[in-house]
C-alpha cells in the first residue's frame, strides 16, 4: 500500500475518533481490531483544499466504522511564533544582524537577558527575512527569463561579447543560489529528513508540507468531563482552564 501511494502521489488524511475501523465482532481473546479504512488524496486535491480531516464514526450496522471527510472552508490564523530559518545561514547579513543585536545591553537577571536577546534577534531576523526572502519565487522566474534571453542571443549570433558572457555566468550562479535557498526553505517545512541533498524543489515538497499541516492541526479536544468539542471558542476555553489550573499558586511546605 505504501508503495502504491508513493508511486501514484497519494497522501493519507489525518483523523479523529477511535483508532480502529474494523472489528470481527467476537469477544475476549478472539476479538480482532484493525484500522482498515483510510482516506487518501492526491497532491492536486491537497494543494487546493489544504485543510481536511477524517472522522471515524461508531460501528452500528456493520463491522466497519463509517468514515467522514470534512473539508474546512476557511482557516483560522492565529499569531505565529518566530522560527529560525535554515536558509538564513547562507547570508552574511544574518551574521552581522546577530552580532550587532547581541552586543546590546539588556536589564534583568541572566535568564531574562538571554530571553530578551534571543527574542530581539529572532524579531530582527524575521523582518529582514520577510523583505529579503519573500520574493524568491519571483526572483527565480526573473533570472530564468534573463538567462534564456542571453542564451537565445548566443544561439542567434553564434557568440557573446566578453561582458555578456560574464553576465550569463553570474546569472546562472545567482539562479543556483536562489534554487538552493528555495530547496532549503521547503525541506525545513516538509521535515522530510530522508530526502537526499541536491533534490530540486518540486510539488512534492509543497504537498508534503500541506499534509503535515493537516496532521498537526488541532481540530478536536476533550474537556475536563471527557466530552469532545470541535468549536474554536470552546477549544480556547478548554486550554485556558487547563493551564489556569496547572499554573495556579499553591502553598508548599518543605518541613
Amino acid at each position: 500500500m505504501v508503495k502504491f501511494m508513493n508511486e501514484n502521489d497519494y497522501h493519507e488524511v489525518g483523523f479523529v475518533g477511535q483508532i480502529f475501523t474494523w472489528c470481527n465482532n467476537k469477544r475476549g481473546g478472539d476479538q480482532i481490531l484493525e484500522r482498515l479504512d483510510r482516506c487518501i488524496l492526491k497532491t492536486l486535491a491537497i494543494n487546493k483544499i489544504q485543510i481536511t480531516l477524517v472522522r471515524h464514526l461508531s460501528r452500528v450496522a456493520s463491522d466497519h466504522c463509517p468514515i467522514v471527510l470534512k473539508i474546512f472552508e476557511s482557516v483560522c490564523k492565529g499569531r505565529s511564533g518566530f522560527k529560525f530559518e535554515n536558509t538564513w545561514l547562507s547570508f552574511k547579513t544574518v551574521e552581522h544582524i546577530v552580532s550587532s543585536r547581541w552586543k546590546r545591553t539588556f536589564l534583568g537577571d541572566d535568564m531574562e537577558i538571554l530571553n530578551k536577546k534571543c527574542k530581539r534577534n529572532l524579531k530582527d531576523l524575521f523582518y529582514w527575512s520577510k523583505g529579503r526572502l519573500e520574493n524568491f519565487s519571483l526572483e527565480k522566474e526573473r533570472l530564468k527569463a534573463e538567462i534564456i534571453n542571453l542564451q537565445e542571443e548566443e544561439s542567434r549570433y553564434g557568440w557573446l561579447t566578453k561582458e555578456k558572457l560574464c553576465l550569463l555566468k553570474a546569472k546562472v550562479k545567482e539562479l543556483n543560489v536562489v534554487l538552493n535557498n528555495l530547496n532549503t526553505w521547503w525541506k525545513q517545512r516538509a521535515k522530510a529528513k530522508w530526502v537526499k541533498d541536491g533534490d530540486a524543489n518540486t510539488k512534492f515538497f509543497h504537498s508534503f508540507a500541506n499534509s503535515r499541516r493537516n496532521v498537526n492541526r488541532i481540530s478536536h479536544v476533550k474537556d475536563s468531563n471527557g466530552m469532545l468539542t470541535k468549536y474554536l471558542k470552546e477549544i480556547e476555553e478548554v486550554f485556558s482552564r487547563f493551564f489556569q489550573g496547572k499554573w495556579k499558586s499553591r502553598n508548599c511546605s518543605f518541613s
